[in-house]
């Protein structure tokens, strides 16, 4: 039996809507009877490599090969080009997510030292700030940022990736240093002269606060959505060292790692995969868990992230 191919079947699989026959869809993107699609799916009869293409293309699922012993792994990447395409990048982040929404299993795991964007997504003025914040790094822009940075249309998709994102169940380990890394950037771009309008950056925080009564919300119930399906939990962790979304889909995973600021590297090798799942098991190992039952500790790290917001407002309404 060809293992990559019955892998990479399994992927495409993976990526249909539950209403969506397999052997169906490939008889039909090949151009082959049902029963040749059923043997390429068991592995009985190999594709060509035109076919791999094709499927690959078609699905939007790569198909992974690595030579025995090889240590090599394959990433693809998401970013932001020269150009500043965001709305290239977010459409492009938008569609990877909806594609894991559709699939039939499915559990995002988060490891981050920062807000996880789609959170702030549902704020305007944030997402308007954090886009703003994270292009200026990336691309040097020296311009003052305004409530009118980014169209409307960014905003747009921001907030179907927020919403998207809600319908996905996940775990978020969170460091003990997310909240003020976002808060910082406040801090500096006030203070720096790129965020000039004290009505607005006043807004800015509040609407980071409003993230954290969400991620509250989210916690008491263990879920972020009223599908009684749905799973959420919240766990804190002293330190991390690396910012990575692991995707499982119950037959196979994808793993984000997230470099330059806001792009993405990605990959489907299912050894990386693995032992990424196995790390971040360690680290929840080693947590502290903010949902459900965990209200004390809960508590004590939304008081100590409420009295940063408050202390930063503090700063730009008094000088």
């Amino acid at each position: 039996m060809n293992t990559q191919q019955t892998l990479f079947f399994q992927a495409i699989k993976s990526a249909l809507p539950e209403y969506q026959n397999l052997a169906l869809s490939v008889a039909e993107e090949l151009g082959i009877s049902t029963n040749e699609a059923y043997k390429k799916i068991r592995g009985d009869s190999n594709l060509t490599f035109q076919q791999i293409i094709k499927l690959s293309d078609c699905f939007d699922v790569p198909f992974l090969y690595s030579p025995k012993q090889s240590l090599s792994v394959t990433f693809s990447y998401l970013s932001v080009n020269e150009d500043l395409d965001m709305i290239g990048y977010l459409r492009n982040l938008l569609d990877n997510i909806k594609a894991i929404k559709n699939s039939n299993h499915k559990h995002i795991t988060i490891t981050t030292d920062d807000i996880p964007l789609f959170h702030f997504f549902k704020y305007p003025e944030l997402t308007r700030f954090k886009l703003f914040f994270w292009a200026n790094s990336t691309n040097n822009l020296e311009i003052p940022f305004s409530a009118s940075f980014l169209s409307d249309e960014i905003i747009k998709i921001s907030q179907e990736l927020h919403a998207t994102y809600l319908e996905i169940p996940s775990t978020e380990i969170w460091s003990k240093d997310t909240i003020s890394g976002t808060l910082e950037q406040i801090r500096y771009a006030f203070e720096a002269g790129h965020l000039g309008d004290t009505e607005l950056a006043v807004k800015i925080v509040e609407q980071v606060r409003y993230c954290l009564t969400d991620m509250n919300m989210y916690a008491i119930s263990s879920k972020k959505t009223i599908d009684p399906n749905h799973t959420f939990n919240w766990y804190n962790c002293d330190v991390l060292g690396s910012i990575a979304y692991l995707v499982d889909f119950k037959d196979r995973m994808t793993c984000y790692n997230r470099f330059n600021t806001f792009n993405y590297l990605r990959t489907e090798d299912q050894a990386y995969c693995n032992q990424t799942k196995k790390w971040m098991q360690g680290l929840i190992m080693k947590s502290v868990s903010f949902s459900g039952q965990g209200e004390k500790h809960r508590n004590k790290y939304l008081y100590h992230a409420f009295a940063e917001c408050d202390k930063l407002l503090n700063e730009i309404t008094n000088g």
